[in-house]
């Protein structure tokens, strides 16, 4: 992505800032702005993740109003941890938040754009593989489902495996139903089953 593209992508962020009000947020909040970034303020913080929030600036430490669990939990973009000092109590809650960056006070200008575009890279890159990961899930579930009904369904009927999967298959196609949805009726059924002019009724599946 081009120097110019990643600009762009940039100003299309809905910031929010979730930041005491006080002289260091209106000061990043004003170098946001100056990127191109919409920006919101929120405190005292939140106990959802904002709503249409593409990336959250967030104060850790010395707030027990702030409460990161919640706020993390329906988590939808990029979060950047803002910090005063160092510990092991900040550290330990930045990573258990899973902050794709952070900025230190006192806030200045150098660096923001630099770490608000490796984190939403970062951020996006993540979202991808989980995308991937989620879809590797429900493939496995599937084959896991449907190669328990096919076992079910040859069991039942005294057929062999092949011939199982090709009824299941065939049942499918006709009732253009996933194969997942027809092995989980097959799953449902009993003894009705070895009943060889029984057959599934694909639209029940849809």
């Amino acid at each position: 992505m081009s120097g110019e593209a990643l600009i762009r992508e940039l100003r299309k962020l809905r910031a929010c800032v979730i930041h005491p009000p006080d002289s260091a947020c209106d000061e990043l909040v004003r170098h946001l702005k100056r990127i191109g970034c919409q920006v919101d303020t929120l405190w005292p913080a939140p106990d959802r993740w904002p709503a249409h929030a593409d990336v959250v600036f967030c104060i850790f430490g010395g707030h027990p109003s702030l409460d990161m669990s919640a706020l993390t939990g329906g988590r939808d973009g990029t979060l950047i941890g803002i910090v005063e000092y160092e510990s092991p109590t900040i550290v330990r809650e930045l990573l258990e938040a899973d902050v794709q960056a952070i900025i230190g006070k006192p806030i200045r200008a150098f660096g923001i754009l630099s770490t608000l575009a490796v984190a939403s890279s970062r951020s996006r890159f993540e979202q991808r593989q989980n995308s991937k990961i989620a879809k590797l899930e429900e493939t496995l579930r599937s084959r896991r489902v449907v190669n328990n009904a096919v076992r079910h369904l040859a069991a039942e009927r005294s057929i062999s495996e092949e011939n199982a999967y090709q009824c299941i298959r065939r049942w499918s196609l006709e009732g253009r139903a996933s194969m997942t949805k027809i092995a989980d009726q097959v799953l449902a059924c009993g003894s009705e089953l070895s009943d060889p002019n029984f057959q599934i009724n694909p639209k029940e599946a849809l």
